[in-house]
């Protein structure tokens, strides 16, 4: 696992999941699962900003990009690139 994805893992095992031991793996659909809803987007949203410094523009809350902790991870490291390179 990257920094990124432990970092994502960590948060949501403990805000979004209040310490309740589930397996999470870097594919698992955290939507589909119930893990993450609406409410918990907004939470990752701000987590990322705060702990990352990436700004999440509205346009990128999408499915794709909160569907898993290896998806996040990876959008993450794409506006830390894009953010070095501007």
């Amino acid at each position: 696992m990257t920094d990124h994805e432990n970092a994502l893992t960590e948060f949501v095992q403990n805000d979004l999941l209040h310490g309740r031991k589930v397996a999470l793996t870097g594919d698992a659909d955290l939507l589909s699962a119930g893990i993450v809803d609406s409410l918990g987007i907004l939470r990752l949203v701000a987590f990322m900003e705060q702990h990352f410094g990436v700004k999440v523009p509205d346009e990128d809350v999408v499915f794709e990009n909160f569907q898993s902790i290896g998806a996040m991870a990876g959008y993450v490291s794409q506006r830390l690139g894009a953010k070095a390179s501007a």
